[in-house]
């Protein structure tokens, strides 16, 4: 007995040739989609890291969990490399780098986020 078949949410970056489709391609379903790329319209261009959010079905307070989850994340990379000069993880030379002030204040945004992520989820969404 097999089992039970995954699903994972995969975001891909597209190039359209414009002239070739007559509905805008954000609206696509999937038989859209693999068709646009049969008859040539669509070119993958790559897979997006990161947070693939479905505004029709997550609950609210999920897709809020999971945006400060990220914020956290990226708030607590930049820490790291703007900590020391010798730090392991560095930007790129030349890369823009946040102020000291942003990073505290994207570490408040990611905590507000969840309390009302946390809000939410007792309201029921």
């Amino acid at each position: 007995m097999g089992s039970a078949p995954e699903r994972h949410r995969v975001a891909v970056e597209v190039e359209v040739d414009g002239a070739s489709v007559l509905v805008d391609p954000g609206e696509w379903d999937v038989d859209e989609l693999l068709a646009a790329i049969r008859e040539g319209a669509v070119r993958l261009v790559r897979v997006v890291r990161g947070r693939v959010i479905d505004e029709e079905h997550d609950r609210l307070s999920v897709t809020l969990d999971g945006v400060a989850d990220d914020l956290g994340r990226d708030q607590d990379l930049h820490w790291m490399a703007s900590a020391s000069p010798d730090a392991p993880l560095q930007p790129r030379p030349g890369s823009p780098r946040p102020s000291l002030q942003t990073l505290v204040e994207l570490r408040e945004l990611a905590d507000h986020v969840r309390r009302v992520a946390d809000r939410l989820r007792g309201e029921g969404l």
